[in-house]
């Protein structure tokens, strides 16, 4: 689908080497098992926003997963959307927050037009060095994929998830 329009791309960001600050890789990992139809497109962006989404021209509804720093209880799954992140009076979230912002804004000026943000955010437990999600985290996966799953839904006008 790459250089199409893809009505919903569902983008993964954050470090894999840092334990729960890649739970953005690993849900999109985890829901390639998932069948979304062909305007669904799961992209595993790691720490390089803009690279991972250049190559399209428009995006209806971009679903944003990340770590999420907020004070809450680890595993803790928030849905936020581009100008409550774009808030500075807004509490400190995800390490990528600011680079997520530029790299929109970078897209933007190459001429890539994106409709709908939605930033899904998890409270890490863990960010040292290491590959494997918390406890916490990893539990909250199923949740979330859940929630993933009826946000893409509601795109696609179904009432239950995909």
């Amino acid at each position: 689908m790459s250089g199409a329009m893809s009505p919903v791309v569902v983008l993964g960001v954050g470090n894999l080497l840092r334990q729960d600050e890649g739970v953005g890789v690993h849900i999109v990992r985890a829901l390639s098992e998932v069948e979304f139809g062909e305007w669904v497109e799961l992209v595993d962006g790691g720490t390089a926003v803009y690279e991972a989404l250049s190559h399209w021209r428009q995006i209806g509804k971009l679903i944003v997963i990340d770590a999420l720093r907020a004070g809450r209880e680890p595993g803790t799954i928030s849905r936020l959307s581009l100008r409550e992140v774009a808030d500075r009076t807004a509490p400190a979230l995800s390490v990528h927050e600011h680079g997520l912002l530029d790299a929109l804004g970078l897209l933007q000026q190459a001429g890539v037009r994106v409709g709908e943000v939605v930033i899904y955010g998890v409270e890490p437990a863990e960010a040292g060095w290491g590959t494997e999600l918390s406890a916490q985290v990893a539990e909250s996966l199923p949740r979330l994929a859940e929630r993933l799953q009826a946000e893409v839904g509601m795109v696609a006008g179904e009432e239950r998830p995909i």
